[in-house]
């Protein structure tokens, strides 16, 4: 972890209210993993005063990428950064996916913005291990980054949306079983709303598969100080998402307690 200033090199709207940035940070660029995140200022006052964290969805050292939806203040700022623009960022932080046994067979499972750091272990896994990728949102204008999906991981995705306006009509949880059953995975990462990973949580317990899930969750500091991102785990003791996560096996959260 780090504090580094970061320079924005290009910050571009991909449709509706989603956005990519792309962020000159050599430190944190370095040094990251899938599953890791920073924490953003996105203002050069006191109004917002608090970081924002974000999930990385790529690395290109020098270079990090940021996808997000402006869905407030910090966002819609953010949103607005131009090229050139300095922003001082601390990262890379908390626990990414942990590396699967080469060869091993791993199914991402994303919905919404949590498709971000699961790009990121497409990039990062593609070479070692037989990737595939379950992804779905609300929407055809909620679904980014497919085609770039495809070119990474050709013949080996399954997309949905939950109207069906693009690829199938659908949850992403829906034909879990059949999936996983055909590509004989090993391994589940995930990201998504926290209701979508709990009945995922239901589904990958029930077929007895190790699923690490990443989770959101409102943040101070980012680096275990604040205790404002605690989440509970099945065995009645508190985690923080910033530290103890964002990654966790699925089997320790008390999904009854996220809302």
């Amino acid at each position: 972890m780090k504090e580094e200033k970061g320079i924005i090199a290009d910050n571009r709207n991909i449709g509706g209210d989603f956005f990519l940035t792309k962020i000159k940070a050599p430190y944190i660029a370095k040094n990251s993993i899938p599953g890791n995140f920073v924490m953003i200022a996105v203002s050069n006052s006191n109004d917002p005063l608090l970081k924002r964290p974000l999930g990385i969805f790529n690395s290109e050292p020098p270079f990090i990428y940021i996808y997000y939806e402006t869905v407030g203040k910090g966002t819609d700022l953010l949103s607005k950064k131009q090229k050139n623009d300095a922003v001082d960022l601390i990262g890379p932080l908390g626990n990414g996916f942990p590396i699967p046994p080469e060869n091993e067979k791993v199914l991402l499972i994303g919905g919404g913005r949590g498709i971000a750091p699961l790009f990121y272990a497409l990039n990062r896994l593609r070479s070692d291990n037989l990737i595939y990728t379950v992804y779905g949102a609300s929407n055809r204008n909620s679904l980014n980054f497919t085609n770039e999906i495809e070119v990474l991981n050709p013949g080996r995705n399954y997309f949905y949306t939950d109207d069906g306006s693009a690829f199938s009509k659908g949850f992403v949880t829906s034909e879990i079983d059949k999936i996983a059953n055909n590509t004989d995975a090993g391994i589940i990462f995930s990201c998504g709303p926290h209701a979508m990973l709990k009945s995922l949580s239901k589904i990958t317990s029930r077929l007895g598969l190790k699923n690490h899930t990443s989770l959101e969750a409102r943040m101070g500091c980012g680096f275990g100080v604040c205790h404002s991102c605690v989440v509970k785990d099945s065995a009645g003791n508190y985690k923080k998402v910033c530290v103890d996560g964002p990654v966790f096996d699925s089997e320790e959260v008390d999904w009854e307690t996220l809302k």
